[in-house]
């Protein structure tokens, strides 16, 4: 029987991630709007972003509504919410495997940023390297926590990873590892590839470069999310993607400042 309770959980928990996601769809909007032709007209800003809402919606009610019909049938689990719908402890559904949770998303990040900062970021050009970090500071931190944190992990792992365990239970009669692992990766890459129309929009250059680190990275991230949320359940995915951005985003505070002296510095020896 459909749970009407934990949908709707879901979606009420990913609203705050919209909201805060609101200022990133107008920016969005005015870096359509300069490349277009100035002939070519579309629509308001307030009509932009009431469809980019209504579309976002769209998708995590997809999402959500899948995942609540089959979450049981695919042995997946999400204890957290189960405790809140349940009025049950929602402490004593979070406290096992936490420290476990915490140290693996640590880890994980670590490497992540590691690898951006040693490996993909000195190969991609200045301005896709401005464009990417410009995107994701005008997120803001609110934003990265319950856009990134929940609403993509609705949509990824609720949604996409459960619906590939799914399929894969299927057509081969019984879950797996394989059919979990192959539902991780699939997810995984769709995760990545669903990051790369907002930062070229943003203006980053489509090289090889950029395509292959963005899916890259985030494959990684997601294996990362992917494994908890198999292993502990979807609190700990998004737990886990919201220590991925605060491990982040001071680094991309120390590169904003940095940018920002570098350019006030550049204008007062032109003017001198």
């Amino acid at each position: 029987m459909f749970n009407w309770v934990v949908f709707l959980t879901i979606i009420a928990i990913c609203i705050p991630g919209i909201a805060f996601f609101i200022p990133t769809i107008g920016i969005m909007y005015e870096s359509i709007k300069q490349k277009l032709p100035a002939t070519k007209k579309i629509p308001s800003v307030k009509k932009f972003i009431l469809i980019s809402i209504i579309q976002t919606f769209v998708f995590i009610s997809i999402a959500a509504a899948f995942g609540t019909a089959v979450i049981n049938k695919v042995n997946l689990h999400a204890p957290l919410i189960k405790a809140f719908v349940n009025n049950k402890s929602i402490w004593l559904a979070l406290q096992p495997k936490l420290i476990h949770t915490i140290i693996i998303s640590a880890g994980g990040a670590i490497i992540f940023l590691m690898v951006y900062y040693l490996v993909v970021r000195p190969n991609l050009d200045a301005q896709t390297i401005k464009c990417m970090e410009r995107l994701r500071m005008s997120v803001g931190i609110w934003g990265r926590i319950f856009y990134g944190g929940v609403v993509e992990e609705i949509l990824c792992r609720w949604g996409l990873m459960t619906f590939f365990v799914w399929l894969g239970i299927l057509f081969l009669g019984d879950k797996n590892t394989m059919i979990l692992w192959t539902a991780i990766i699939l997810s995984g890459v769709l995760f990545g590839i669903g990051h790369l129309p907002g930062y070229l929009t943003f203006g980053c250059k489509k090289t090889p470069a950029f395509i292959t680190s963005v899916i890259g990275l985030n494959l990684w991230a997601a294996i990362i999310f992917g494994w908890l949320f198999w292993h502990y359940g979807l609190w700990a995915a998004i737990i886990a993607h919201i220590l991925f951005h605060l491990f982040w985003y001071p680094f991309d505070l120390y590169y904003q400042r940095k940018s920002l002296i570098h350019k006030t510095t550049k204008h007062e020896g032109t003017a001198i």
